[in-house]
């Protein structure tokens, strides 16, 4: 997003609640809002995933408190959702879990190993990240629900209750959890007919892009225009969804 101010990117994908938290300055963005940032399309949800190792038994969020646990690295969108969690939940002290910075196949080796309890993941279903884990070593999801869910649901609106789908991964049942989107941005001093270019080249081939990733398999031209855009649209975004009926 810091690229994205200062003209180093044109374009980038990110989550939700990032998006919102740099346009409306909150967060780490307060007192330094990015007011020319503007949406041009969202794409899949992008879901809380807590795994954790299956020896532990633990299947409720409450049951991390004081655990060991991969939650991404400072500044990151992982991280970003997570200590918005964990200030919901009122955590201090012993209950705060004790964090880990891993990425990837980092995080799941630890997992295995024991150097860590559970990792926390900001993903789109199905993944391959999350299959490599499961496929590893003995391990479970644990449903993110409860009343202080419930509140941060509510009182942030780029999060929505979720669930991640049980044949995804071959599981029991689905697992209760809770995300936002991911979205393509830019700044709106990028040229709207550039903008105008990919939105309508993209929306107009939504049926291919449903092919290419099992992620974008649900993908919907009229929730790719309006759902998880916590920017204003573009005006070049804006002109091509008009031309392709898709806004007034």
């Amino acid at each position: 997003m810091a690229a994205l101010k200062s003209g180093e990117l044109e374009f980038a994908i990110v989550q939700s609640d990032v998006q919102f938290a740099a346009y409306h300055g909150d967060d780490t963005w307060t007192g330094r809002a990015f007011s020319d940032l503007r949406s041009v399309f969202s794409l899949y949800p992008e879901l809380v995933t807590i795994i954790a190792r299956a020896d532990l038994h633990i299947r409720e969020f409450p049951e991390l408190a004081g655990r060991r646990m991969n939650v991404g690295a400072q500044g990151s969108g992982i991280r970003t959702t997570w200590d918005a969690i964990e200030a919901g939940f009122g955590w201090s002290g012993q209950q705060q879990v004790r964090p880990a910075e891993l990425k990837g196949d980092a995080s799941i080796a630890a997992l295995c190993n024991g150097a860590i309890d559970a990792s926390v993941m900001i993903i789109g279903h199905p993944s391959s990240l999350v299959r490599s884990q499961l496929d590893a070593c003995a391990a479970n999801f644990v449903a993110v629900t409860g009343p202080a869910i419930d509140k941060l649901i509510h009182r942030r609106p780029y999060y929505r209750s979720e669930t991640i789908p049980a044949d995804a991964y071959g599981i029991a049942a689905a697992v209760p959890t809770f995300g936002g989107r991911a979205a393509l941005v830019t700044s709106a001093s990028v040229d709207a007919r550039v903008v105008a270019v990919i939105a309508k080249t993209v929306v107009a081939h939504i049926a291919e892009l449903r092919t290419l990733n099992p992620v974008l398999a649900r993908l919907s031209a009229r929730e790719m225009t309006t759902d998880g855009l916590m920017a204003p649209l573009h005006p070049g975004a804006a002109e091509a969804y008009k031309a392709l009926d898709l806004a007034e």
